[in-house]
């Protein structure tokens, strides 16, 4: 009986098991591809919604990408990770679709809203307010940089990937990677002055208010 994806990477390092459900796939075992949708499309989904902030596209775009690696396969030679390559499809659709402008409106990503409901020592009701506000600003402000700039930025700064990866899936060098990263970092600290120093004026005024 075939080993799960799973289990081969629990057997250690001197197995492969990406790499061998990726030629078992390329050889049209559908099974193997099957575990490798099942290992990266949690993932994928998450890349693209990123990038879009619609949860139904997302989901829509990563089943595409991964329709659309089946079919890519007999071309894929392995020089790049397969997670890589499959971003690199993600990143393809998810521009293709924002220029098509059939985009839903843009939805808060898990990770910036607030987490946890209010506990009572967690400061005045207008906090979370605020906090909820910033997330959408942030958010807004991501979706506002131009495509290059927002795939750079979410590859490194929220899905902490490596420049070489960044460039890998962006089709740029990686020094030019690091430059969109760091251009998208002052227009988003930019866009976000006004909530920044709206932040630092309340927390000096709480200050000044318990002090009296």
């Amino acid at each position: 009986m075939a080993r799960t994806l799973d289990e081969m990477r629990e057997a250690g390092p001197e197995v492969s098991p990406e790499s061998d459900f990726v030629r078992r796939a390329r050889d049209g075992d559908r099974a193997a591809f099957d575990a490798l949708v099942r290992a990266h499309f949690k993932r994928v989904y998450a890349f693209t919604h990123r990038l879009i902030g619609s949860h139904e596209d997302a989901e829509d775009l990563a089943q595409e990408c991964f329709v659309r690696a089946w079919r890519a396969l007999p071309h894929y030679r392995e020089e790049a990770a397969f997670s890589t390559w499959l971003c690199r499809i993600a990143l393809h659709l998810a521009q293709d679709h924002r220029r098509s402008g059939a985009r839903r409106s843009v939805a808060i990503p898990i990770e910036l809203a607030p987490a946890e409901p209010r506990r009572e020592d967690a400061g005045e009701p207008g906090d979370a307010l605020t906090r909820a506000e910033l997330s959408r600003e942030v958010v807004l402000a991501l979706d506002r940089l131009p495509p290059r700039l927002r795939a750079a930025l979410v590859l490194r700064a929220i899905e902490g990937r490596e420049y070489g990866e960044v460039a890998e899936i962006t089709g740029v060098k990686p020094a030019t990677a690091r430059t969109h990263v760091m251009q998208a970092r002052k227009l988003l600290q930019r866009a976000l002055a006004p909530w920044l120093s709206r932040g630092a004026r309340g927390a000096r005024d709480d200050g000044e208010e318990r002090s009296r």
